[in-house]
């Protein structure tokens, strides 16, 4: 489960609002959402420790069989010495991920209320594929937000 995915040795932008508007400008689909939440969103890239390995974790090898909260998901996580991203890390994700399999939506996992929109909801990024094209939208995250054992989210080690 701990097994490496992909590993961020940078991000281009210290900002989260300049790597979308990186994303905008590289034709990738983003969300009007993540468009608010980065304009509002500050992140210390003095904290990042680089280089940033990425895990991908199903909540099934969680042990999960059943729809459970995204509050479970997260307490999971931290018992497996995982941890979500910091929002910067996961917006660039999507630099990274360009091999994505159509239909495939991915979530990335951040910590709870990390980034909330002007509407003051909370969000988590998720990158999907589809019409030939690459998204990153969001997802809500609260900790009732119910999620599947084949929900697949990137975290890090702690």
């Amino acid at each position: 489960m701990n097994k490496v995915w992909k590993v961020i040795k940078s991000v281009e932008h210290p900002n989260m609002h300049e790597s979308v508007e990186l994303l905008l400008k590289k034709n990738y689909i983003v969300s009007h959402w993540i468009r608010d939440i980065a304009k509002k969103t500050k992140t210390d890239i003095s904290k990042i420790k680089f280089p940033v390995e990425l895990i991908r974790v199903k909540v099934s090898d969680l042990g999960i069989t059943a729809p459970t909260t995204l509050g479970e998901i997260y307490k999971l996580l931290d018992k497996n010495d995982l941890k979500p991203l910091d929002p910067l890390i996961a917006i660039n994700v999507r630099f990274h991920y360009d091999e994505q399999a159509k239909g495939e939506w991915l979530r990335m996992a951040v910590p709870f209320d990390s980034m909330i929109d002007s509407d003051g909801i909370p969000h988590l990024p998720k990158l999907g594929q589809g019409l030939n094209l690459l998204f990153i939208e969001t997802y809500w995250s609260y900790p009732g937000a119910i999620f599947h054992p084949h929900n697949d989210f990137v975290v890090q080690k702690k």
